[in-house]
């Protein structure tokens, strides 16, 4: 076996056990397997979520008393009130308000990179972000 064959297998195991391990998976994949609808709540007959009563409660127990977006968190992401979410962190905006398929917050989410040592969030959980980011992020 020549070494230009050897170095092609060698390339092509590693390219394939990346992709079986989900590093190779984009987020529409991500989305298709979770059931994640991207639509509009409202033509969907989905209720829109509220954020004191649906997303705060999500945000806070997974993201902020975990430890992690606080102040002075990763990425100076806070997540604890609405102010700070709208705020967005040092990379900028979270949310892309109407359009949660653009929004950071929903793609770290679907990819499962937060919360980074899991529990990950329920697909209802992520469905009910989406919608609220669709329906236009309100403080409701």
């Amino acid at each position: 076996m020549t070494s230009i064959t050897r170095t092609i297998l060698f390339l092509s195991f590693f390219g394939f056990m990346f992709y079986i391990s989900g590093c190779g998976k984009n987020f529409d994949e991500y989305a298709t397997e979770l059931g994640l609808a991207f639509d509009s709540p409202d033509e969907a007959n989905r209720p829109i979520p509220s954020f004191k009563t649906d997303i705060s409660p999500i945000l806070t127990n997974h993201c902020a008393l975990s430890g992690c977006h606080v102040a002075n968190g990763p990425d100076d992401v806070d997540l604890r009130t609405y102010a700070t979410l709208q705020k967005g962190g040092e990379h900028g905006p979270l949310l892309h308000v109407g359009n949660a398929h653009e929004s950071e917050l929903v793609e770290e989410i679907v990819k499962r990179k937060m919360p980074p040592d899991g529990p990950y969030l329920e697909a209802e959980q992520i469905q009910l972000i989406i919608d609220w980011i669709n329906a236009g992020a309100q403080d409701n």
